[in-house]
């Protein structure tokens, strides 16, 4: 290295500018080690830029040859001394995990210092190397050796030392390290065994677990003992954790609460064995265990309403109701609630009047869905509360238990302020008529002639849903009504019967006035199927809205006839980007059911594979990779050089798929240019295994 290489990146590295700073460190990537760089390494990882250090970072890990290593990670381990400059520090833990495998021999031999933080650090780097090695397998002598200085390390005499090292080897996990840490959990003081537990817990295989066991006797290791016992036992646990929810101490007794929902959620536990237990736990139990609904843990607080619903205790109603109220454990207390069904039914009406709406809304879809003839006089006044949601669910708890009684009050719902409650009401009626002796079509019919067009709409669902072929008479006279909401409404109830000699009704809709009309008609006859609906699709496509123009482009997808293709391949040149895409999308459901199609449409998405909106080319690459399976990897192979990232991901992925060797070359030249780090990875992995 000359001296006016050296006075000019010592000029560069002294600049006021960040990224002159970056980049003179950045030229140091890849190029011949000499010592003299060293102390620039060491001042650019002290940079106040975070992004000049990690240029840094970068440039000292990038050097191949053995003595150069040597050299920065005997630097590294020096500025691991810098208890002034975190910033430093940090640097030199982040390029030392970097160098992995290359370091590990310099880091042992470094591992007496006499600073006890230097220990520290070098212990939990060796921890993240052998991690990094351990999920690979690929160097089990490195693995080895670390394990001898971790298990050296759980013995220094600084107690942060041996903890470090203790969390280290629950990291790596291999058999031999297990029976370490078993030993240790016999034989260490009681900061020792706690980190230990939680080590094992971290490794997460099945181990032996007497001394696990055991630990639950010392109150000082409960908590670690249940949380391990969650992740590894089995169904001989379930005694310790028994006792585990009669603890006093609030932290154990929520880790048995977690440890028993996880291994019933496992089938580790016998659930009927478990809910005798429970059974018989006393109320002041009871009160105990739900006292934890006021945890912060999500975790604890479901485990707490799964272990109230196995008691079948009153004492657990009130928490359950009183767990509507979190949102981590709404489903859990909803579905306990229901399960328990018509014991639980007096409680909740004899405090539903104080709860706030969002629980009385709840507890109106549980006592809809136990369907107690109890509940049928608060529900009934539900109907009328002052909150919307409230009055929504009580329409369809109602509909259950009383359907003629409430079909009344259901009816009036569907001139409610809020929409919430009008399909809350629409989807009542269908039950009520479901359910109900009584035909609840003459009671809808007249809805049909109301002044607001929103129950017009309404009765025409209602209709759409319930009634026979004679009724749909009815709806199809709502195709003229002078309100488009009510005429889409009566496109998609006829659509809904799927009767082929209404489809003319539909064809005749894709004339309306309104666009959204249009849509749905065109929409309704790409999902029915109907061949004779094609040459008014066609027609439609002059549409001048673009949102007409794409459902009527995807309807005739779905109808897949090849006759369509001529009339909607010159969309792929459209200027609208969701129309080329929706093009580009029915002209492949077309091949895919007429493969003579395919030689067709292939032109058109090549040349949409050179497209100025990524969006398109992104559909392109897929539809190729679908209709053309053999020759797609020689029309994408020059999108790996596409400006934009997300295009160059997709045709790795799709060149993952293939093993020609002129795929592994392309790739293979192209992760020597490539900068994207997630596109690196995926071309690592496309090549991994490879010959």
């Amino acid at each position: 290295m000359n001296a006016m290489f050296v006075d000019e990146l010592k000029k560069r590295l002294n600049s006021y500018d960040e990224e002159a700073r970056r980049q003179s460190i950045e030229g140091l990537i890849d190029a011949p080690f000499e010592p003299a760089v060293l102390p620039f390494l060491k001042k650019a990882m002290a940079d106040v830029s975070w992004r000049v250090r990690k240029s840094a970072v970068s440039a000292a890990v990038s050097f191949k040859d053995e003595k150069a290593i040597a050299q920065v990670v005997q630097l590294m381990v020096d500025v691991l001394h810098s208890e002034d400059n975190a910033g430093l520090r940090n640097s030199a833990v982040e390029g030392l995990t970097k160098l992995g495998v290359k370091a590990v021999s310099f880091l042992i031999q470094n591992l007496d210092d006499k600073d006890h933080d230097v220990r520290k650090f070098i212990v939990d780097i060796l921890s993240d190397i052998g991690a990094e090695i351990w999920a690979t397998k690929k160097d089990i002598t490195a693995i080895d050796n670390i394990v001898d200085t971790l298990i050296k390390a759980a013995n220094d005499p600084d107690e942060n030392v041996r903890l470090s090292a203790i969390e280290g080897l629950g990291k790596i996990g291999s058999k031999r390290v297990v029976d370490i840490l078993l030993d240790i959990l016999n034989k260490g003081d009681i900061a020792l065994k706690f980190t230990t537990l939680e080590a094992l817990g971290n490794i997460g295989k099945p181990i032996p677990m007497n001394g696990v066991y055991n630990a639950c006797s010392d109150k000082l290791l409960k908590r670690a003992a249940y949380d391990l016992i969650g992740k590894v036992g089995g169904r001989e646990a379930m005694p310790y954790l028994i006792d585990g929810l009669k603890e006093n101490s609030t932290s154990s007794r929520e880790a048995a609460v977690v440890a028993l929902k996880r291994l019933v959620a496992s089938a580790a536990l016998p659930l009927q064995e478990l809910k005798s237990h429970i059974s018989q736990f006393t109320s002041s139990m009871i009160e105990k265990i739900a006292s934890s609904l006021k945890s912060n843990d999500a975790n604890v607080k479901k485990g707490v309403v799964f272990v109230l619903g196995l008691s079948s205790k009153r004492e657990a109603v009130l928490p359950l109701i009183k767990a509507l109220s979190f949102d981590e454990t709404i489903d859990e207390a909803q579905e306990v609630l229901i399960k328990l069904g018509e014991e639980v039914v007096d409680d909740i009406l004899g405090v539903y009047q104080n709860q706030d709406e969002k629980v009385k809304a709840l507890l109106c879809y549980i006592l809809g869905e136990i369907g107690s003839k109890k509940s049928e006089n608060v529900l009934m006044k539900a109907l009328k509360d002052t909150y919307g949601h409230v009055r929504a669910s009580a329409a369809v708890a109602i509909a259950k238990i009383n359907p003629e009684g409430a079909l009344p009050d259901v009816m009036q719902l569907l001139q409610d302020e809020f929409d919430d409650v009008k399909n809350a009401a629409v989807d009542a009626m269908c039950a009520i008529a479901r359910m109900s002796e009584r035909d609840v079509v003459p009671d809808i019919l007249p809805l049909l002639s109301m002044e607001d067009p929103y129950i017009r709409e309404k009765a025409v669902v209602i209709l759409g849903r319930i009634a026979g072929i004679a009724e749909i008479e009815k709806v199809r006279l709502a195709l003229k009504d002078d309100n488009p909401v009510v005429r889409k409404a009566a496109v998609h109830a006829i659509e809904r019967c799927c009767v082929e000699e209404y489809a003319q009704d539909i064809i005749l809709a894709l004339a309306d006035e309104d666009r959204d009309v249009r849509i749905a008609a065109a929409r309704a006859l790409g999902n029915l199927r109907t061949e004779k609906a094609v040459e008014h699709l066609l027609l439609l496509l002059e549409d001048e809205d673009i949102w007409v123009k794409a459902a009527t482009i995807e309807s005739l997808g779905k109808i897949g006839k090849g006759s369509a293709i001529k009339a909607i391949k010159g969309f792929a040149d459209n200027d609208n980007g969701m129309i080329v895409c929706a093009t580009l999308e029915t002209m492949a459901k077309i091949a895919a059911q007429e493969s003579s199609a395919i030689e067709e449409i292939k032109p058109c998405v090549a040349k949409c594979l050179f497209h100025s909106d990524s969006e398109i080319v992104k559909v392109a690459i897929d539809i190729m990779e679908r209709i053309d399976k053999e020759g797609a990897v020689n029309d994408i192979l020059p999108l790996l050089e596409h400006p934009d990232w997300d295009v160059r991901a997709q045709v790795v992925d799709v060149l993952a798929k293939r093993q020609e060797n002129r795929v592994k070359t392309s790739l293979e030249a192209h992760l020597k240019i490539e900068t994207d780090d997630l596109i690196k990875q995926k071309i690592a992995e496309a090549l991994k295994g490879r010959q």
